[in-house]
């Protein structure tokens, strides 16, 4: 695969560019099974119930499985510490505490972020089936994972899903950082279904552009990617800070200062959705025969790489480093859970 040189002329591969830890294709692959049946275990001695233990292995293997290697079952251990250590709750009680007309709001009562933000995307695709559109937000919540997990859900629906949600940390604005610091870096998602048997067109990324060294190496060339960059910052903020702060849900656990607001919208309600996702294939066939970004091989719509490494590492296993295998082993020893990877072949 062809690489390219980043501005301090580190080489990057493509895979570099969409997650904090690149694919190595090289790297031992470990099957997903085996993945999920650790991570379901070490999250129910962690204090999670079985049915919610298996839920969020669920998501976590699945994001493993389209390669987005910083947010699957690396993340388990903090996981497992902030259930531990009282951060997170590891039994929440998730409910909706408001709704009205096309708005539905949840309390996602300290909870890991993966559990209330699938309950609520698939509360607005059920209000969407009715009213075309749906405005969801969810407070008081753990880390939301990679959250192509959650617009996925209304993709695979035939619904566009827009997905804002807040960083892990409050926004530093009591000292003295630049701007693009302060603001953080608030994950999003924007999802747009596909035909059937075509993955769907799907964002899901963080908004920071770039540390402020490489900021400054940028504006000596032009300072409009970081104008650009703040703006969807901004937007990113503006869209689930200010929302959050109009809930009224007591906060009783102090890691969970993660909110979420999401927009679901029914093609149906404007036409004919087989003409939606007609244009949709007709511009994948496009994009395709089109000259590709300068250093990358191919030219794709964003959730193409990810369908193609779902296909790739559901057969023939994930390709995992050994800080990830080793942050794993050290979980699983401090938690009495066998490396399955190792006893079952």
């Amino acid at each position: 695969m062809v690489s390219k040189k980043g501005i301090h002329g580190t080489t990057l591969t493509p895979e570099a560019c969409m997650a904090i830890i690149p694919v190595d294709y090289t790297n031992p692959r470990y099957d997903a099974k085996v993945l999920h049946r650790f991570a379901e275990e070490a999250l129910r001695k962690a204090g999670q119930s079985e049915a919610h233990a298996t839920e969020l292995a669920d998501y976590l293997t699945a994001t493993d499985l389209r390669g987005v290697l910083s947010h699957g079952t690396r993340q388990l251990s903090g996981y497992v510490r902030s259930f531990q250590s009282g951060k997170y709750n590891p039994k929440p009680n998730i409910r909706i505490f408001r709704e009205a007309g096309a708005v539905v709001q949840w309390d996602g009562d300290g909870g890991i972020g993966h559990l209330v933000s699938a309950r609520a995307i698939r509360s607005a695709v059920s209000k969407a089936r009715t009213l075309g559109i749906c405005l969801v937000t969810a407070t008081h919540c753990g880390h939301t994972g990679s959250v192509g997990n959650w617009t996925r859900i209304a993709t695979g629906a035939g619904m566009i899903c827009l997905y804002y949600s807040t960083p892990m940390s409050r926004l530093p604005f009591d000292r003295p950082e630049p701007v693009v610091q302060a603001l953080n870096n608030p994950p999003v998602s924007f999802g747009f279904p596909s035909a059937e048997g075509e993955p769907p067109v799907l964002i899901d990324m963080g908004v920071h552009l770039e540390l402020p060294d490489v900021q400054r190496e940028i504006a000596e060339i032009s300072v409009l990617p970081l104008i650009k960059g703040l703006a969807y910052q901004v937007v990113s903020v503006m869209m689930t800070w200010p929302v959050d702060a109009q809930s009224p849900v007591e906060v009783r656990f102090p890691g969970a200062t993660s909110s979420l607001t999401a927009i679901v919208l029914d093609p149906a309600f404007i036409g004919d959705p087989s003409d939606y996702t007609r244009t949709v294939a007709d511009l994948r066939q496009k994009v395709h025969a089109m000259q590709p970004l300068p250093g990358l091989d191919r030219a794709l719509l964003p959730g193409e790489i990810e369908a193609e490494r779902e296909a790739d590492f559901g057969v023939d296993g994930i390709p995992l480093d050994d800080a990830h295998i080793r942050s794993l082993r050290e979980l699983g020893d401090d938690l009495g859970v066998p490396c399955y990877w190792e006893t079952d072949g």
